[in-house]
C-alpha cells in the first residue's frame, strides 16, 4: 500500500516540478507497473487537478503531458473504474479547461464498453448536462447594438466553449447509430441534444443580423442537424409538448412521484431533459428559420394549423421568462408561427384557448418587458395576430385587452386599432354584427370606461382618453347612415362617459393649477424644503425637486387641455348629429346637455379674496380653437424630428415627439398621415427657412427674362443641405412622400418651393415661360436630390457640379423653346408635367 500511495505521491511531484519526461517513463517501467495499475482511480484526479484555465497557455508543456498520462490511464486501468472516476471529475471540475481535458479520454474509454454502451453513454452525458446547467446566465440589461458586449462576458464565453466541445465528443456515437447501433442508444444521444437546446440556449443572442456566422451559431446549427438526423421526424415531439401543456393546466400533486426519473424510464420521457424549455427551444431553432433544418426532418403531412397551434405553446412558454433571451426568441418564433395562419381565420378558432393565452404573453411582454425592443415588437405583433382573424374574432380579442390590460397605453392601442378595423369594416357593403347596435353599445362601453367616474386618475388614463374621444369622433364623422346605430348611444355615451369626463377633467385641472401655483409661491418665499405633494397614480411625489414637480404638473395639464379640446370637437360632432336628425324628423334621440356648437368652454380656477371655488370661463372662438390646435401639432411635429436620427420618419417619432412637448405619447393620432405629416412640416419648415435668407439676397436688376443662374444654384443647394442630419434616412422620407395619400402634400411643396426660388432670383414672367421654368426647375431639383443622397464627396462639391450641370442643360432647352415657342409649346408642356409626376413616383398612379 505504501508503494501505492508513493507512485501517486511521485507523479504528482514530478509534475509540480516539470519533470515531465520522467513522469511519462514511469507507466512503462516494470518497478511502478502494478501500482500504476492500481492507482490509476487516483491518477486521474491527480492529472485533471494540475490543469487550470490558463494552462495551455502559460504551461502548454505540462497540458501535453497531463493529457498523454490520461491516455496512458485508460489503457492500463479497468474500463469500468476509469469510466466512473471520470464521470465523478466532470461533476466536480472547477473550470473548462478540466472538463475539456477530460472529454477525450471519456469518449475512448465509451468506445470499449460496446456492451454497455448504452447505459454508460447516459451517466457520460448526465453529468455533462449537470456541468453545462451550473453555468451562471448573464443578464447585463442591455439593448440594441450594446448587446454585442455580451459576447465580451465571461460566462458567455464559457457556454460558447464548452458547446463548441460537444459535437466532437458525441459525433463517433452518432455514427455508429447510422450502423444500426440500439434505438435506446439513439433515444439516450436524441435525449442530451435536446436538452441542449434549453437553458443556457434560449439565453444567448442568436440574433441572426449581428451574429449570423459567429461560433455559437455555427455549434447549434450542427447540434441542430444531429438532432433531426436522429429523430428523422421533429414534428412527433409536438406530443409531448402538449403533454407538458395539459399538465401545466392541472393542479400538481405535493408528492409528485411522476416526474422523478428512474433508471427504467424512456429515455425522451426523462423531463430533466425533455421539458417545456428544451422543447421550446427546439422549435424556436426549427421554426423561426434562423437556421437551416432539413427539408425530411419536418414532414409536410400534418396540417399547418395543428403545427402552428402547437408552436404558439412554446412562444407562450418563452414569454414567461423576463430575460431578454427567450422573450427576443419568443417573438422571432411567433412572427414565423403566425404566417402559417392565412386572413381571416374563422371566429370560431378562438375556441382554442392557445389564441387568448398568447394576447396575454404578447400584452405582459409590451407592458411589463425591460427591454425597449421586446415591447415594441411584442406591440406589432399584438396587431398582426388580431388582424388574422375575421371582424368578430377582432373584436373579442380587443375585447379581452379592454378587459385585462390594466394600462392606458395599451387600452388606448388597442381601441386604436378597434378604430381602424371598424374603417376596414366601413368598406364593406354591409357592417359586421359585432359593429352593429347592441354589439357595438357594448364595445362603445368598454372603450369609453372611467374605472372611478369623476373621481379616476385622468393623468394615469390619458392614453385610454384621448383614444376613445377619437374613436367616438370619427364613428360620429364617418357613420352618417347611423349603420353602426351610433347616434342611439348618443344619450349613454353624454351620461356614462362625457358627463362624468368633464367633470373628473375640472376637478382635475383645479388641482394641478393649485398645485402648480403653491410652488411657484413657496419659490417667492425662498423656502428650501416643501410641505406639497402629489399623488400620481397612487404615488406620493413628495420627495421630488420642485423643478421636476413642475414638470410633471404641466406635462398634466397639458394632457387635460388636449382632452379639452378633443372633448369639444366630439360635442360639437354630437351636437350637429343630433339638430340634423331632429331636421329629419328622427325622434328617436333623446336630447341631452349639449356643449357650445363651435367653440370650447375652458376653464380657469383661481382664488380671489371673496369666492375661492368661482369658477370663471374662458370661451375660445372657432377660428381660436383651429389655432390652438395647429400650435400643439407643430410643437409635436418640431420635437419629433429630433427623434428622426433614430426612429426614422415614423409613427415612434412623433409619439417620442409628443412625450418630449409634454403630451401622451398617444397624441400621435393627430397625424392621420403619421410619418408623411412629419415629413411635410419638415419641408415647408425648411422651405419658410430659405424664403427667408433668400429676402436678404441684395437685389439685382434682371436683364430682359434671363434670371441669375448663380442665385438658383445657390437656393438649391441651401435647400439640398438642410437635409443634412436626416441625409441617412431621407431615401424613406422620398418613399413616404410617393405614397398616394401624401402626393398632394408634396406636390404643393415641390411647386412652392421652385415658385418661391424663381420669384426670389428675379424671375416676373407671365407668359408661358412661366410654367416651363418652374416645372423644369422643380426636375432640376429632384434630381439633384438624388444624386445628393448618394455624394460623399467634400463638401459636397459633386453635387454642386451636377446642379450647375443641371442648370446649364435647361439654359439650352430654353433657348431652343425660345427659338420656337408655339411649335414645341404643347409637347415641352405635356413633357414638363410627365418629369413632374416621374420625379414624384406617381407616374403609375391611376
Amino acid at each position: 500500500m505504501e508503494k501505492k500511495m508513493d507512485v501517486v505521491e511521485l507523479i504528482s511531484t514530478l509534475l509540480d516540478n516539470g519533470k515531465y519526461k520522467e513522469v511519462l517513463r514511469i507507466p512503462n517501467e516494470e518497478k511502478f507497473a502494478d501500482a500504476f495499475k492500481d492507482n490509476c482511480w487516483d491518477l486521474i484526479s491527480v492529472a485533471v487537478n494540475k490543469i487550470q484555465n490558463d494552462t495551455i497557455t502559460l504551461k502548454p508543456s505540462l497540458y501535453g503531458v497531463c493529457e498523454e498520462l490520461l491516455t496512458l490511464i485508460i489503457e492500463k486501468a479497468s474500463p469500468e473504474e476509469a469510466l466512473l472516476e471520470f464521470i465523478e471529475q466532470i461533476e466536480v471540475a472547477k473550470n473548462d479547461a478540466q472538463f475539456s481535458i477530460i472529454l477525450n479520454p471519456l469518449q475512448v474509454l465509451l468506445k470499449k464498453l460496446t456492451l454497455k454502451r448504452g447505459r454508460s453513454l447516459e451517466w457520460c452525458l448526465n453529468s455533462i448536462s449537470t456541468y453545462i446547467e451550473a453555468i451562471l446566465l448573464p443578464e447585463h440589461h442591455l439593448e440594441g447594438k450594446e448587446r454585442l458586449l455580451m459576447d465580451s462576458d465571461t460566462n458567455v464565453r464559457r457556454i460558447i466553449h464548452v458547446y463548441s466541445l460537444l459535437p466532437p465528443f458525441y459525433q463517433p456515437f452518432i455514427d455508429e447509430i447510422k450502423n444500426n447501433s440500439p434505438k435506446k442508444t439513439a433515444d439516450i444521444l436524441c435525449a442530451f441534444l435536446i436538452s441542449l437546446f434549453g437553458k443556457p440556449f434560449t439565453h444567448i443572442d442568436l440574433d441572426p443580423e449581428g451574429n449570423y456566422n459567429g461560433q455559437f451559431r455555427q455549434c447549434c446549427a450542427i447540434i441542430l442537424n444531429d438532432t433531426c438526423s436522429l429523430l428523422k421526424n421533429v414534428l412527433k415531439l409536438i406530443t409531448y409538448l402538449e403533454k407538458f401543456y395539459k399538465e401545466s393546466k392541472r393542479p400538481q400533486p405535493k408528492n409528485n412521484e411522476e416526474g422523478r426519473n428512474n433508471d427504467d424510464q424512456y429515455p425522451l420521457d426523462h423531463k430533466e431533459k425533455v421539458n417545456m424549455t428544451t422543447l421550446s427551444g427546439l422549435f424556436y431553432a426549427i421554426f423561426s428559420e434562423d437556421f437551416q433544418v432539413p427539408d425530411l426532418a419536418v414532414p409536410q403531412v400534418y396540417s399547418p394549423y395543428y403545427i402552428a397551434h402547437s408552436i404558439l405553446i412554446s412562444v407562450v412558454h418563452l414569454f414567461q421568462f423576463v430575460e431578454y433571451g427567450p422573450q427576443k426568441k419568443a417573438l422571432s418564433l411567433c412572427t414565423h408561427t403566425l404566417e402559417y395562419f392565412p386572413s381571416n381565420l374563422p371566429y370560431t378558432l378562438l375556441t382554442v384557448p392557445i389564441h387568448i393565452e398568447l394576447c396575454k404573453s404578447l400584452m405582459n411582454v409590451a407592458i411589463y418587458s425591460y427591454y425597449e425592443n421586446n415591447r415594441k415588437n411584442s406591440v406589432k405583433l399584438i396587431e398582426t395576430h388580431i388582424k388574422k382573424f375575421e371582424y368578430k374574432g377582432r373584436v373579442k380579442l380587443l375585447k379581452y385587452i379592454f378587459d385585462n390590460a390594466n394600462h392606458s397605453g395599451m387600452i388606448g392601442y388597442a381601441i386604436t386599432l378597434c378604430k381602424n378595423t371598424l374603417d376596414e369594416a366601413f368598406k364593406d357593403p354591409e357592417l359586421p354584427e359585432c359593429f352593429t347596435g347592441p354589439q357595438f353599445l357594448t364595445l362603445v362601453k368598454k372603450i369609453c370606461y372611467l374605472p372611478h367616474g369623476e373621481e379616476s386618475d385622468l393623468v394615469e388614463l390619458a392614453d385610454q382618453i384621448i383614444s376613445a374621444l377619437n374613436f367616438l369622433r370619427y364613428v360620429v364623422i364617418k357613420d352618417n347612415d347611423n349603420r353602426t346605430g351610433v347616434k342611439e348611444c348618443f344619450s349613454t355615451i353624454e351620461t356614462e362617459y362625457l358627463d362624468k369626463l368633464r367633470t373628473g377633467l375640472n376637478m382635475s385641472k383645479a388641482h394641478y393649477e393649485m398645485k402648480l401655483k403653491e410652488i411657484n409661491e413657496k419659490k417667492k418665499a425662498l423656502h428650501k424644503d416643501t410641505d406639497i405633494q402629489l399623488n400620481i397614480g397612487g404615488n406620493v411625489l413628495d420627495k421630488i425637486p420642485k423643478k421636476n414637480k413642475k414638470e410633471i404638473i404641466n406635462s398634466a395639464l397639458n394632457a387635460f387641455h388636449l382632452i379639452e379640446g378633443l372633448l369639444g370637437r366630439l360635442s360639437e360632432c354630437i351636437t350637429i348629429n343630433k339638430a340634423q336628425a331632429l331636421r329629419n324628423g328622427h325622434r328617436c334621440i333623446k336630447p341631452a346637455v349639449l356643449a357650445p356648437i363651435s367653440r370650447t368652454i375652458l376653464r380657469q380656477y383661481c382664488k380671489t379674496a371673496e369666492k375661492k371655488d368661482k369658477v370663471i370661463p374662458v370661451i375660445r372662438t372657432g377660428t381660436e380653437e383651429n389655432q390652438y390646435e395647429d400650435d400643439i401639432k407643430n410643437q409635436i411635429l418640431a420635437k419629433s424630428l429630433d427623434f428622426v436620427p433614430k426612429s426614422g420618419w415614423s409613427v415612434e417619432s412623433l409619439a417620442s415627439g409628443a412625450e418630449a412637448a409634454g403630451y401622451p405619447g398617444i397624441t400621435h393620432g393627430l397625424f392621420p398621415n403619421g410619418g408623411g405629416d412629419l415629413v411635410h412640416y419638415f419641408n415647408v419648415k425648411c422651405n419658410e427657412q430659405l424664403v427667408e435668407q433668400m429676402k436678404a439676397w441684395p437685389k439685382e436688376d434682371v436683364l430682359g427674362t434671363k434670371i441669375p443662374v448663380q442665385k438658383v444654384e445657390n437656393a438649391i443647394m441651401i435647400r439640398l443641405l438642410m437635409i443634412e442630419p436626416y441625409k441617412s434616412s431621407w431615401p424613406k422620407a422620398m418613399a413616404i412622400q410617393a405614397l398616394p395619400n401624401n402626393v398632394p402634400n408634396c406636390l404643393a411643396t415641390l411647386l412652392s418651393l421652385v415658385d418661391d426660388i424663381c420669384y426670389h432670383t428675379g424671375d416676373r414672367s407671365v407668359d408661358f415661360n412661366w410654367y416651363i421654368r418652374r416645372v423644369g426647375l422643380a426636375g432640376i431639383y429632384k434630381a439633384s436630390e438624388l444624386f445628393y443622397l448618394t455624394d460623399s464627396s467634400e463638401s459636397n462639391s459633386a453635387t454642386r457640379n451636377f446642379v450647375k450641370s443641371r442648370i446649364r442643360d435647361a439654359e439650352l432647352i430654353q433657348t431652343a423653346l425660345n427659338m420656337n415657342p408655339v411649335a414645341v409649346a404643347p409637347q415641352s408642356l405635356t413633357a414638363a408635367f410627365v418629369t413632374a409626376k416621374n420625379m414624384l413616383g406617381i407616374n403609375t398612379l391611376k
